[in-house]
């Protein structure tokens, strides 16, 4: 019962937090003076409680959870998120979109290299943390220079109407920590309800833990699709994908070297389908076909996981 209490808990605060942050996110962007699709990549991005997450599941000894956390998260924001998202209303994609989700795919083959000997070292923990540093600077030179165009031009201008650009950052802030003590409490309550299963680290870090870490993802991409700005969603997922295989596992790596175990496959999954999404998306969107296919992915990945 406290398991499922804490899901409902976690599902108010996840769609409370969703909704301030895409509301805010235009004017937001303004005040720092980067286009709303890096407030998305930046600040949607950038997770946490993943990276707390992998954190202390390596300082406690449990290495198989922390990387099944980072790269499990990784594949079902690219599958269910993503492909539940489709079957509502298509998922746009956009060409600025299209150059960060190949960054993302680069990310996890690094991510990939590092587990391909079933040991992450504290220098390669470290090598990937400066990867998403430099990441970092990408985004922000890039996205400084050029005006945004079409949707996203559209958004900013809306964004910049509604609300004073200081405090719509604030808001923004606000509604990615109601996020994180929701994705907190998804955490804790998946905790307590797997407990009695009879799962190893690395297949509850792969499937249940990282279902309940990007259950925010999830609620971000629900708000932006009511807001009509979905692409905001979409760069938010393909940077978070990035930060989880680089910044997650790499921190985690650092605070204790971590023999990641069977996770090779998932690894090779995460790298690539940000690569699959642009594929599903040749015409500017994912739609529902694309969902389904998505679906059917972590369907299959699911039951490859759990029968290892």
């Amino acid at each position: 019962m406290t398991g499922l209490l804490l899901l409902l808990v976690a599902t108010g605060l996840l769609v409370a937090g969703a909704e301030l942050f895409v509301e805010n996110a235009a004017a937001a962007s303004k005040r720092l003076g980067v286009t709303v699709l890096a407030v998305g990549i930046l600040l949607a991005g950038a997770e946490p409680e993943e990276l707390l997450t992998g954190v202390l599941a390596s300082s406690s000894g449990h290495p198989g959870l922390a990387a099944g956390d980072a790269l499990g998260a990784n594949v079902t924001m690219l599958t269910v998120t993503l492909g539940l998202a489709a079957l509502l209303r298509p998922v746009p994609v956009g060409p600025r979109v299209r150059l960060y989700a190949v960054l993302s795919s680069v990310a996890g083959v690094l991510a990939l290299l590092t587990v391909l000997g079933g040991h992450v070292s504290r220098l390669e923990g470290g090598l990937l943390v400066l990867a998403y540093i430099g990441l970092i600077a990408l985004v922000w030179r890039r996205e400084r220079r050029p005006p945004a165009i079409g949707e996203l031009a559209e958004i900013e201008e809306e964004g910049e109407k509604d609300r004073a650009p200081g405090l719509a950052l604030v808001l923004t802030l606000v509604g990615l920590a109601v996020m994180t003590a929701g994705g907190k409490a998804a955490v804790e309550g998946a905790t307590r309800l797997v407990d009695s299963l009879s799962l190893d680290d690395t297949a509850v870090g792969l499937t249940l833990l990282a279902l309940a870490t990007t259950a925010e993802l999830f609620a971000l991409v629900l708000a932006a699709a009511r807001h009509d700005v979905g692409e905001v969603a979409v760069a938010g997922i393909v940077g978070s994908a990035a930060y989880n295989a680089t910044a997650t596992l790499g921190t985690a790596a650092l605070v204790r070297p971590l023999d990641t175990g069977p996770v090779v496959g998932p690894a090779v999954a995460a790298a690539a389908l940000p690569l699959v999404l642009l594929l599903l998306a040749r015409d500017g969107a994912v739609r529902r076909l694309g969902g389904g296919v998505l679906l059917l992915a972590y369907g299959t990945y699911v039951a490859l996981v759990l029968s290892l």
